[in-house]
């Protein structure tokens, strides 16, 4: 866990670094519109989960976003079973923003998108020493509305946004049972970042 965090933390940096000679000249050309951004997921470190964003923008009211999240756990709700999960999300979606004042990637937006999910849980029972693996496959379609703020002055280049949803998924490949049933989700995403 500690390295998968401290890789990110490192690629943050290079990407930070390896733009900074480019945020004078974009300032300049495009009056201090960014086209980059790139978040973490707050909200969701909270509870084991390691997320990154990347947002572009590829109009003056359109961006392309790209979510990961990774979430490795070892919950122990029951004494006689050893439980071990691991969960692989990207997702990736087309925003409009809607305001009229700004441009991408400020203020209201909608989007749409598309996921896939990987689930993976090993389950041993100490009683009988019964091991079981379950792998599971979803796909499925998001819908959020939200608003992101990106501050020009005081703290340069920080972003933030804050949106909500629905989304629908099925799965495609692996075992279904009660806890795995296709169907609607709601989303809540918090994130914070950083722009050029």
């Amino acid at each position: 866990m500690k390295k998968i965090g401290c890789s990110i933390l490192i690629g943050l940096v290079t990407i930070i670094s390896l733009n900074a000679q480019e945020i004078g000249s974009d300032v300049e050309k495009e009056g201090s519109i960014p086209k980059n951004n790139i978040k973490v997921y707050p909200i969701y470190a909270l509870s084991g989960i390691i997320g990154i964003g990347y947002e572009r923008v590829i109009a003056p009211k359109t961006s392309i976003n790209f979510i990961v999240l990774q979430q490795f756990a070892e919950p122990n709700f029951d004494n006689n079973v050893f439980e071990r999960n691991y969960d692989l999300f990207f997702e990736t979606d087309i925003r409009r923003y809607l305001s009229k004042r700004k441009k991408a990637p400020e203020g209201w937006f909608v989007s749409a998108g598309v996921f896939t999910e990987y689930n993976y849980d090993r389950l041993k029972n100490s009683d009988n020493n019964q091991t079981t693996d379950v792998e599971r496959l979803w796909v499925g379609g998001s819908g959020k509305i939200g608003h992101q703020w990106i501050f020009k002055k005081a703290l340069k280049g920080l972003s933030t946004e804050v949106a909500g949803g629905i989304a629908y998924r099925t799965i495609i490949e692996g075992i279904s049972d009660s806890n795995s049933q296709s169907g609607f989700d709601t989303i809540i995403d918090v994130t914070v970042g950083y722009s050029w």
